[in-house]
């Protein structure tokens, strides 16, 4: 049974942050993102749950005024203009947050917490993707697709000296399911 229906996907800051308070309840205003957030739905999230189990969805769809909010009071490990989840929503001056098109989540698998890395090998060996942005096996997994369908995969790693990440090394879909990786990754 899918855990998953766009509201997870819409209102997943209400988990995280319950006090934030959105005139627009987070909805979509651009048709282009309601179609990404049901193709997203569709190409990702139900064949892991169907596959793995359910999904927690700890960063999603950010309408702009989320997107102000979250600059305002928790702008640490953002990328507005690269990382999807803002879809294909423009700014008070009309022009797209992130030109990527397309749409990103984060997400955990339940009984797979410490193990997310091996959520991320099925999505690249077995579904459509754009970006996948992997901060290690007990992290949430920062998953896009996208018009590009590049299948870039991005590590992030924590800096020893601050809490903030920083990128690591770079797969593409063929060479990262025939890397060696470490344990702590």
């Amino acid at each position: 049974m899918s855990n998953i229906n766009t509201s997870n996907i819409i209102n997943w800051y209400q988990q995280r942050h319950p006090e934030w308070q959105l005139a627009n309840n987070n909805d979509p205003s651009a048709n282009e993102t309601k179609k990404a957030i049901n193709d997203y739905k569709a190409l990702i999230l139900i064949p892991i749950e169907q596959y793995f189990g359910l999904t927690t969805i700890t960063y999603g769809f950010t309408s702009f005024e989320l997107y102000k909010k979250v600059q305002k009071l928790s702008p640490q490990h953002t990328a507005p203009t690269l990382d999807q989840h803002t879809s294909h929503e423009v700014n008070s001056r009309g022009n797209l947050i992130c030109k990527r098109g397309g749409l990103a989540c984060d997400f955990i698998v339940e009984g797979f917490e410490e193990n997310m890395g091996i959520i991320a090998k099925y999505i690249v060996q077995n579904l459509p993707f754009d970006r996948i942005y992997f901060y290690g096996n007990n992290k949430p997994l920062h998953v896009s697709i996208g018009p590009d369908n590049s299948q870039f995969i991005q590590y992030m790693l924590p800096s020893p000296k601050t809490s903030l990440r920083y990128p690591g090394k770079r797969y593409n879909k063929d060479n990262y399911l025939t890397a060696e990786f470490k344990d702590e990754i």
